[in-house]
């Protein structure tokens, strides 16, 4: 059967049709492709497709699967002719791989049922207080108050009067109404963020933002919305920066720390058993 009469069958049986009779088991046999006696068949490109593949999208899918495969065989071919037979000679490379796959799956399969991914406040801190010179801020972050509201709501000039008080009263009435009318009300007063991650939900950019950090409070209008920035705490780059921006980040290098020494442990482990069973004999040690 030639292409493209031969279409139909193909996505019919890729796509897991049943199709009846002795013609479907020659199908998968039918040739996809053939260059200088190597052949692709139909059966080993079926698992390319995605379920509920159109026809169309399975014709393109196959037909830059196929033009690949073309283009590595030929450069191949080029290759065998060109390549003495040292060069020719993979099959250190291929064992040197299948072993570093093997170690890879078997680690994966260790940790997965060992591995302790929990790190404490107590574990980040002393990480941080060891060396807190090697955690220097590059960008400015605060903590802060972030409103933005419809211009004009009935609420605003109450918004105006309790956005700038420090009362206990009237910041619990501000994050009431608010609460309840506001697009964004976000309250980042234990939380450090980035002035930039602040600066993409403002009609300012992070210098503004900086700037505004002299005395606490700015605003901004801009499409119809009124904005509200309360900097409770800034700092600037080239600061130390503080536990709190760092633990997430500290978590990640103790976690890593873990995984290499389990990992260590576990060959050191494996090698010590192996000389006490006398299963490896290393005679250059002897």
């Amino acid at each position: 059967m030639k292409w493209p009469g031969m279409l139909l069958w193909m996505l019919l049986w890729a796509a897991g049709g049943t199709l009846g009779g002795s013609c479907t088991d020659k199908i998968p046999e039918a040739k996809v492709a053939e260059i200088n006696g190597k052949k692709l068949l139909l059966s080993e490109v079926k698992g390319i497709f995605p379920s509920g593949i159109s026809a169309d999208d399975s014709l393109a899918l196959l037909r830059n699967y196929v033009h690949n495969w073309a283009r590595k065989q030929l450069i191949a071919g080029i290759a065998e002719q060109h390549l003495t037979k040292e060069q020719k000679d993979v099959s250190q490379e291929l064992e040197d791989y299948r072993l570093s796959l093997l170690i890879f799956r078997y680690e994966k399969l260790y940790l997965e049922s060992r591995f302790d991914t929990l790190v404490s406040d107590a574990e980040t801190d002393a990480f941080y207080n060891a060396a807190p010179q090697n955690f220097i801020l590059d960008k400015p972050i605060a903590k802060a108050l972030f409103i933005k509201v419809a211009e004009d709501i009935p609420q605003i000039r109450q918004i105006d009067r309790l956005y700038h008080s420090s009362r206990t009263e009237d910041r619990e009435a501000l994050s009431r109404i608010c609460s309840n009318i506001a697009e964004i009300y976000t309250d980042f007063d234990e939380r450090w963020i980035s002035a930039e991650f602040l600066a993409e939900t403002l009609p300012v950019d992070s210098k503004q933002i900086e700037t505004g950090w002299n005395n606490g409070f700015f605003t901004a209008e801009a499409n119809g919305y009124k904005y509200y920035v309360h900097l409770y705490e800034m700092r600037m780059a080239g600061a130390p920066s503080p536990v709190e921006y760092e633990r997430e980040n500290i978590a990640r290098i103790i976690r890593n720390r873990r995984h290499r020494e389990m990992l260590k442990n576990l060959e050191n482990t494996i090698f010590n058993n192996a000389l006490n069973h006398n299963q490896l004999k290393i005679y250059i040690d002897e």
